[in-house]
């Protein structure tokens, strides 16, 4: 399990670059929605992603998206995990990608969501962290 912190997509690429990739996937695609899906930075128990990038039907439900999320990471069934959008609220999981999408998108035309276990939320650190965004 590799556990080691990577930089963030933001970190990688400019406004720019992230911008004209969001315009150029929806227009490609207008009934897609661009999600960047990466591990919390305090989070030591789950592993990382082998892509963070996903490309999402607008019907698909948050619930639907955390069972591709919890597939891609191979975890048991006792394994709690939490989908955190723009690293500071908890996205319902009736909601669809669409709605999420219209509420929740970043400038750059991305939905940025954070995946975290329970352990995270205890941890002082990390806590404070949260209740600052």
């Amino acid at each position: 399990m590799n556990l080691t912190p990577r930089r963030s997509y933001k970190e990688k690429r400019t406004f720019d670059q992230r911008y004209a990739t969001a315009l150029e996937i929806r227009r490609q695609y207008p009934n897609k929605i661009p999600v960047i899906v990466e591990r919390y930075k305090c989070e030591r128990q789950l592993p990382l992603l082998d892509k963070n990038k996903y490309l999402l039907p607008d019907f698909l439900t948050v619930a639907e998206f955390l069972v591709i999320i919890r597939r891609r990471l191979q975890l048991n069934p006792t394994q709690a995990i939490f989908l955190l959008v723009n690293q500071r609220c908890v996205a319902s999981c009736s909601m669809t990608m669409g709605q999420l999408y219209q509420q929740e998108r970043d400038s750059d035309g991305f939905v940025y969501v954070t995946f975290a276990s329970q352990d995270v939320f205890g941890s002082s650190e990390c806590a404070r962290e949260l209740l600052h965004h």
